[in-house]
């Protein structure tokens, strides 16, 4: 189970009960707890930019796949006009098409 991001506003007490919660029956207590607060530190310490920079490489990942809004994509048609499907790639723990654009 990936780990929750913190939400904007988010205090650090009210993160790590929502994250633990999540995923104690994965990591037990103690190992919870540690996870939720590195996690929470690390999001607190990136810059914008560095957020900014992340999103923009997620979305480079998924260029050109036609994804629904659920996240899932047609079998039939997973790749936007002008890009055709070259195989599949694992983009946040699940396979995708490769979608590239056609020359």
């Amino acid at each position: 189970m990936p780990i929750p991001k913190p939400q904007v506003g988010e205090s650090q007490d009210q993160y790590v009960s929502r994250c633990v919660s999540e995923i104690y029956n994965e990591y037990g207590e103690k190992q919870s707890v540690a996870i939720c607060i590195q996690q929470y530190n690390q999001n607190m310490t990136m810059t914008t930019q560095q957020k900014v920079n992340n999103r923009i490489a997620r979305i480079g990942q998924l260029k050109g796949i036609n994804l629904n809004a659920d996240g899932s994509y047609d079998l039939k048609e997973p790749c936007y006009n002008g890009y055709e499907q070259y195989g599949t790639k694992i983009v946040d723990g699940r396979e995708v098409p490769n979608c590239i654009p056609i020359d």
